[in-house]
């Protein structure tokens, strides 16, 4: 009996090791439905469940709760999906560097860029990156910083350029520190607030304001300069990705942008806009490359980001 016993469980677990049903696992788990994870695992909904439940019958446990609001791993499920989850990670890892080593090239890169990055750097990344890397494929997305994280956790992103502070302590992700600048206000040339000096940042309130989409610490940083209640809303004009577009913008209006100086270094220099004299800004942004913890980097995305860094300290 006990040798039965144990030849039971041997297979059960050689059954859950098979990677398409730890797939399926994770499908469900993610999706909630077994309608939405067949069509992510390309099976019939009849199919994956049968899977599902032939899974739960080889280990003796039972996975999901199954709710009028949808799917839901149990207690003993969400353990094993957890850790499906890192199998799946770490297979995903395997099968690329075993075709960076099969193909004897630098393969492919899919890397994100924020707001002030994106502006900043990232034409000369890919010029760069076209002229001396030629076999290389990129993949290069400008995006906000919350997808753009999640997209490095979910693996669809190697690597991204975003503002440090916009990580999360508890995120599996490693940061390295690019550079920081001092951030200012800017307006157009000839704007009323041009040429007044010893400005405080609660005399913008009677102008439009517009910035990229701003994190929880800089919003609460920004309504607290400007003198609004505790209760009160930041009441920014325009919020926009494209800070090239924002500065456009402001040449053209009374708006007031809140901007690096290498993000406006040409336009104040061809005078269309000019930063404001203001005492209490003190704004800092700080760019950082994020990465998954734990995960070596593929050598297309070590040579990427050894490109941003040279950019960057030029």
């Amino acid at each position: 009996m006990l040798q039965m016993h144990t030849n039971h469980h041997i297979n059960a677990v050689t059954a859950f090791m098979n990677l398409r049903r730890l797939e399926q696992l994770v499908a469900l788990a993610e999706a909630g439905s077994f309608v939405k994870a067949a069509e992510r695992a390309h099976l019939s909904q009849p199919a994956l469940t049968r899977s599902i439940q032939s899974l739960e019958h080889d280990l003796g446990i039972r996975l999901f709760d199954r709710t009028r609001q949808g799917v839901v791993p149990t207690a003993a499920g969400q353990q094993l999906v957890d850790r499906a989850r890192r199998v799946l990670f770490e297979v995903r890892g395997l099968r690329r560097d075993a075709d960076l080593i099969r193909n004897h090239e630098m393969g492919e890169v899919r890397f994100g860029a924020g707001s002030y990055p994106s502006a900043i750097l990232l034409p000369d990344v890919l010029a760069t990156l076209m002229k001396d890397y030629p076999d290389l494929k990129v993949k290069a997305e400008v995006n906000d910083w919350a997808t753009l994280l999640d997209k490095v956790v979910r693996e669809e992103l190697d690597f991204a350029v975003v503002e440090r502070r916009t990580v999360r302590h508890d995120a599996p992700l490693e940061t390295r520190l690019l550079s920081v600048e001092a951030a200012g206000w800017y307006v157009r040339g000839d704007h009323p607030l041009a040429k007044q000096s010893g400005l405080r940042t609660r005399d913008l309130r009677g102008y439009p304001l517009v910035s990229v989409p701003l994190p929880a610490a800089a919003r609460h940083h920004l309504r607290r300069k400007l003198g609004q209640t505790h209760g009160e809303t930041l009441a920014l004009s325009v919020e926009c990705n494209d800070l090239l577009t924002l500065r456009e913008v402001v040449t053209r209006t009374d708006a007031v942008l809140s901007a690096t100086p290498s993000v406006c270094a040409q336009a104040v220099s061809e005078g269309r806009l000019t930063r404001l004299d203001i005492d209490d800004s003190h704004q800092r942004v700080e760019f950082a490359i994020v990465y998954l913890a734990h995960r070596t980097l593929s050598p297309a995305s070590q040579t990427v980001i050894s490109l941003i860094e040279r950019l960057v300290n030029r």
